[in-house]
């Protein structure tokens, strides 16, 4: 396969106290800059749909020259509120990559992280941690610390990688503890943050399309094939009320694992969408995109 194809990557599209942000302090590309970003893009490219990717994907029909397929992650609200109706003006179709999940089901590890900084302050949510953790989780704690920083990475980028990847199951009960103590009801604030089977429905009504994002948003490489198989399962059950398949499927974090294509082909996947910006893409299973927010 060789596929030419630019795929931008938006996440929280969100103002402050707009009905996406809901007083959380979770911060996102504004509405305004996201518009303004999908109106310059498509004077520049031809927007596509997720239908025509998967036929150039299955059928080798060929896509326009300067192809741009716009994708979303995490199916969070802001993508019924703010982005869905921007799309359905402007006549255009996004694929949405929403987790698997029950509707009443607490928050996914990250999406604590999200909350409880906002809340509490990258320092002060790191303190709370640390006062928490026993003295051989601290040492896995200096020990992936300094790994990270050798990257070169942000310093928040440090602390939550050391807490979804490293620390995630002595750290995720720790953040419900956390959530419960500064902000309230855990599955109160999923309802909120996440699309409900209503809104997924309308959306996809409305010429939007949904694929995969696993059940509970973890790293691929960090977890073990047998997790890897059911986060994928998972994607599959979920999409089925909505979707036809074949579907299609964004790793999350961007975390890649070896195995990875072969468990979506077994579970009626023909294409996964990863965070390495590329525009030629030669195997379905790692087509590369760009992030909205960084886009210029």
């Amino acid at each position: 396969m060789n596929l030419n194809l630019t795929v931008l990557m938006y996440h929280y599209v969100r103002d402050a106290g707009d009905a996406a942000e809901a007083g959380s302090g979770i911060r996102g590309m504004s509405k305004q800059k996201f518009c303004a970003q999908v109106d310059t893009i498509a004077r520049t490219y031809e927007m596509v749909s997720w239908k025509d990717v998967r036929e150039a994907v299955l059928e080798k029909k060929p896509l326009p020259e300067r192809a741009c397929l716009l994708t979303f992650d995490d199916g969070v609200c802001d993508h019924y509120w703010n982005v869905f109706p921007e799309l359905a003006r402007r006549k255009l179709s996004g694929l949405f990559f929403a987790l698997a999940r029950a509707e009443d089901a607490n928050l996914p590890l990250p999406f604590k992280l999200h909350f409880l900084i906002a809340r509490l302050g990258l320092e002060n949510l790191r303190a709370e941690i640390w006062n928490r953790l026993n003295e051989s989780q601290r040492a896995i704690y200096r020990e992936a610390e300094v790994r990270y920083r050798l990257r070169g990475k942000a310093e928040t980028d440090v602390v939550k990688g050391i807490f979804q990847r490293d620390l995630a199951d002595a750290v995720n009960p720790l953040l419900s503890e956390l959530i419960a103590q500064h902000i309230g009801s855990e599955q109160e604030l999923a309802r909120q943050l996440f699309l409900n089977d209503a809104q997924i429905k309308e959306m996809r009504a409305g010429g939007m399309h949904f694929g995969g994002h696993s059940a509970t948003h973890p790293w691929f490489d960090f977890i073990s094939p047998a997790q890897r198989a059911d986060e994928i399962r998972a994607s599959r059950e979920g999409l089925t009320r909505v979707e036809q398949p074949p579907f299609a499927f964004a790793y999350p974090y961007g975390g890649l694992a070896d195995d990875a294509p072969q468990l979506f082909q077994q579970n009626h996947f023909c294409a996964a969408f990863t965070t390495r910006a590329s525009v030629t893409h030669a195997d379905p299973f790692y087509i590369g995109r760009f992030d909205g927010e960084e886009w210029q």
